[in-house]
């Protein structure tokens, strides 16, 4: 325990994100973060919660997408002997997911590709103290990044503002972190602040910094790097959970002492006011180490050229809720551990591979590069496949190696994930996506 408190100690600097002092240079002056009071504070973790959804955010199920890429969703089949009745129901049968191209968007045509009117105008007035035009295909960046490991391999990243964000002046709650530890050693973050929380920017921030301070300092400390070690299954989750529980306590604590000014509505900062999710994975020489609370996805690419996934999202039983950092997910009175999803929390992996090319995202960005639902005609349900589409994410990493450039690089990811599909078009939420390829 005093060994924990030194160690909250050490990343206390990271605090700072959450009073909001530096976060400031990051969120559009029409959304500022104001630093708020939390007298009377209530200090236990709050219990799992939904996330907002989004005004007009599209149905689970995904339509049939244009030509340009078939929708890793699929449709239900039915049996060909039904009803008169049932017939006119009858939903309409899929072929299977096609590995066709996402929508190619050369330099110089970039500006062309306008988005489906239907579903999501690429501007449209809105009436305010001052009447002013929105464009919902030019979102704010929040955090980009754009680094070459070396003459083949290379990370690429980008958190950017949801449409329903923009039409609302709410700034984007994601965030995400990449550090390279030492030569063979990388540690991908990302984070997806929830958006009934009032300061969830400033928490998915935070546990990307918190966590990649105290990761860092459990692999120097641990003497990894210098023995080249890979950890084993328990020893990764026993190592990971101390890491998120630490985070927590830090939420906690700080919230409770820390005075900060009231919002508007008067009430003081509670720790689930900071609610956001956490995906991590830490790549060695031997494998990777990965873990997460919440939703999201990420997977790799293997040796055998397989998209493999590595992780379950966390997923209540109403749409949107899923477990946050400061949620009481480490105070169930259910042994040995709670689970959600059939996931434990948090769910870790070691994987004894080193991957061709990794992806950790947000939510936002699943419907287009995962195929996340499906329909079991035996049990008449829909069900989560979990399984990362390669018809986009192939041809994503082609059209990225053949960028040279870093700036142009990130540039292109950011138009592909904004507007290069039809799904993507009409992409309410806030959109994370962290790739690394290694050629």
């Amino acid at each position: 325990m005093d060994n924990k408190k030194k160690l909250i100690e050490k990343i206390e600097d990271a605090w700072e994100v959450l009073k909001g002092t530096k976060i400031a240079e990051e969120i559009t002056p029409t959304s500022p973060i104001v630093k708020t009071d939390p007298t009377n504070q209530d200090t236990q973790p709050e219990p799992i919660q939904a996330k907002d959804e989004p005004q007009n955010k599209p149905e689970e199920v995904s339509p049939i997408a244009d030509n340009a890429i078939a929708s890793p969703q699929v449709q239900p089949e039915t049996d060909k002997t039904v009803s008169a009745k049932e017939e006119e129901q009858e939903p309409i049968e899929q072929e299977d997911v096609k590995e066709d191209m996402p929508v190619q968007l050369p330099e110089d045509k970039k500006q062309e590709v306008e988005p489906d009117t239907t579903s999501t105008p690429s501007s449209v007035e809105v009436t305010d103290k001052d009447t002013q035009t929105q464009d919902f295909n030019n979102p704010e960046v929040r955090v980009k990044t754009s680094i070459d490991i070396d003459d083949n391999s290379f990370i690429v990243g980008m958190s950017i503002q949801g449409r329903s964000h923009i039409g609302a002046g709410t700034a984007c709650q994601d965030f995400h972190s990449f550090t390279t530890l030492a030569p063979g050693w990388y540690l991908a973050i990302t984070s997806d602040g929830a958006g009934s929380a009032r300061e969830s920017a400033r928490g998915s921030k935070a546990n990307c910094e918190s966590a990649s301070k105290l990761v860092t300092h459990l692999v120097k400390e641990r003497k990894w790097i210098e023995t080249n070690y890979l950890p084993s299954d328990k020893e990764w989750y026993i190592e990971i959970r101390n890491i998120f529980e630490m985070i927590q306590e830090l939420i906690i604590r700080k919230v409770s002492t820390e005075p900060m000014d009231a919002k508007a509505s008067g009430e003081p900062l509670k720790p689930r006011d900071f609610n956001a999710t956490i995906i991590l994975l830490l790549m060695t020489p031997k494998g990777m180490l990965t873990a997460h609370i919440g939703d999201g996805r990420m997977g790799y690419l293997s040796a055998a050229n397989e998209w493999i996934p590595l992780m379950t999202p966390h997923k209540g039983d109403e749409a949107s809720e899923t477990v946050f950092i400061p949620n009481n997910w480490n105070r169930q009175m259910q042994v040995p551990i709670f689970t959600m999803s059939n996931a434990f929390l948090p769910d870790t992996k070691v994987i004894k591979e080193r991957p061709k090319a990794f992806v950790l995202m947000s939510d936002g960005c699943e419907n287009f590069t995962w195929q996340c639902t499906a329909y079991n005609k035996e049990e008449q349900k829909y069900y989560d496949p979990n399984l990362p589409f390669g018809g986009f994410l192939n041809p994503l990493i082609d059209e990225m190696n053949a960028i040279k450039e870093c700036d142009k690089r990130v540039e292109r990811l950011i138009d592909i994930i904004n507007i290069g599909t039809s799904e993507a078009r009409k992409e309410q939420d806030d959109r994370t996506l962290l790739l690394g390829v290694f050629n």
